[in-house]
């Protein structure tokens, strides 16, 4: 076989393998982005998660704890009535998919919702409401 034929063999295989990789991660839900600069520019947005027992404050404390470790949260809040968490993060340092991987360690039954404009009164980094709060200098 030239060197020409097995070249392009080798091209087909990989364009292959990459074309199945990324049909399987269709099929199984999962996105992958990266943010970009210009979202940044939209300013907060806010993730919506369905969150079963909201009306546990241990679960609650749980979830700001955890999102405190993510790099881009501005605020969080538990609507227990609704059994919403509402997470406001900046577009350019995270993305939903990284804030439900946070949510999901904490209460395996969360569900990402959608993506909606931030309030802008939750939209503001207001250190007695977020969850990053220990952290908030190094981290934003």
């Amino acid at each position: 076989m030239s060197l020409k034929k097995l070249v392009l063999a080798a091209t087909a295989v990989i364009m292959i393998v990459a074309f199945a990789l990324i049909g399987l991660s269709a099929l199984a839900g999962e996105t992958v982005t990266t943010p970009a600069k210009s979202e940044a520019a939209k300013g907060p947005e806010t993730a919506v998660f369905a969150v079963p027992d909201l009306k546990d404050p241990a679960i609650v404390k749980s979830l700001n704890t955890a999102l405190a470790k993510e790099t881009g949260v501005v605020s969080a809040k538990a609507e227990a009535a609704d059994g919403k968490f509402l997470v406001t993060f900046e577009p350019g340092k995270t993305t939903p998919e990284t804030l439900a991987k946070a949510i999901v360690k904490v209460s395996p039954q969360a569900k990402f919702e959608k993506v909606q404009g931030a309030d802008p009164s939750a939209a503001k980094h207001d250190c007695g409401k977020c969850p990053s709060k220990a952290t908030c200098g190094a981290k934003k």
